[in-house]
Formats: structure tokens, sequence, C-alpha cells
């Protein structure tokens, strides 16, 4: 199981993608993630990390942080200088394993370059970004209990018997919150028959969450 996909398997291969907020919504940059690549690595020596313009509950200890080092190719100086407003601010990494991180650039090395884009004999200035990143998983960053799902409470306007439960194994990761274009699942239907493929699923799931609490 993946964040990005609930239902992937572990060999599964994603298109990295790379977004930074805004103020008001994770932006993806307009650029691509180029060679060299150095894939999120944990870093037990980072004790602590505060992000600025993050939710006050993003900090996590130990092992828990990871250390990406990312060179990006930004086609022109208006994309480039475009990031440069909210280099400073959260940012959100897919890898290419399926996880999703949170963090922000340590550093950054830009230089300008050419390459070829369309019409191989025009030579097209850009430039090649090097972001060094201290990041996350997105299971230490999720704000706990935000998933509310619309049919958990019953007609005269009570919480259903099992909306504790529920949240608690959302919280867990257990339960699918959305769907596999990243729509949000607002129905947890708490009174209709669990199918066999859903059961496996779940017991899936719940081997892998005890394999990671062991691991920990």
């Amino acid at each position: 199981m993946s964040q990005r996909d609930p239902f992937g398997l572990v060999n599964d291969k994603y298109k990295r993608k790379l977004f930074v907020d805004t103020g008001m919504e994770f932006m993806e940059l307009k650029a691509r993630i180029i060679e060299p690549y150095s894939s999120p690595s944990p870093q037990p020596q980072v004790k602590e990390i505060r992000i600025i313009n993050a939710p006050s509950h993003f900090h996590q200890m130990g092992v828990s942080s990871y250390r990406a080092i990312l060179n990006v190719l930004f086609k022109d100086k208006q994309s480039y200088h475009d990031y440069l407003m909210f280099v400073g601010w959260t940012h959100k990494f897919y890898d290419e394993k399926g996880n999703i991180y949170f963090g922000v650039v340590e550093s950054i090395k830009a230089d300008s370059v050419f390459y070829h884009q369309g019409d191989a004999t025009i030579d097209q200035k850009g430039y090649k970004v090097e972001l060094t990143m201290t990041l996350i998983k997105k299971d230490g960053y999720d704000n706990k209990g935000v998933m509310e799902y619309q049919d958990l409470q019953t007609t005269d306007g009570k919480d259903h018997w099992a909306k504790p439960a529920v949240m608690e194994m959302t919280n867990l990761g257990l339960v699918v919150v959305s769907e596999l274009d990243g729509t949000p699942i607002i129905y947890f239907r708490p009174e209709d028959f669990i199918t066999r493929a859903e059961f496996v699923t779940f017991l899936m799931r719940t081997k892998r969450l005890l394999e990671r609490i062991i691991r920990e």
C-alpha cells in the first residue's frame, strides 16, 4: 500500500512531483525533476523540524525526518522567479514509490543552462536548480480527525454509534479516504455489507500497519 494509491503494490513506479504552498493551495512547480536525484533517506540526527506557514502540529522527532536532493529544470526565467516567491514556504513531494512528504528547502543552488525543447537546433535558456530538502512523511503531518464522513450521523443529528471506531481506523490509514484520482470519499456507508475483496484489502492494510509499528 502506498500513500498515493491504497491498492498499489510495493514495486509500482510513480511520477515524481513537487508542489509548493502558495498560501491558498499547493501549486505544482512549473519545472521538471531531472537527474541527478537523491530519494528521501532517513536522517536520525535530525531531532525536530519547524516549518513556517504550516499547522502548529507539524513536528516530528528522530527517524521520521528525511533528506532529499532534487534537481529541477525551469524552462524560463519567469517560472523560476515565480517559484522564488514561495521557496521558503512548505513543500509537498510525491516520490517514485508512491510516498507523500511535506517539508522545507534547506538550501538552493541555481545555474542558468541552455537546453533543447522541440527544435534541436535552437538553444533555450533555462534554470537548473538544486534543492536540498528536509521532509517528513505525510502520515506524520496530517491533522488527526480532519476527515468527516457525511453519513456518520443519524437522522436526529446524533453521531452514529460506530463513528469513534471509524474515525480511529481512518486516522490510522486503514480506511481509504480518497479515490485513486484524489477525489475525497465523503460517504462511509456504515450500514452496507462488506465484500470479500474489501475484507481482504482491510486485512492487508492492517498487516502493513503492524509491520511498520514493529519496525519503528
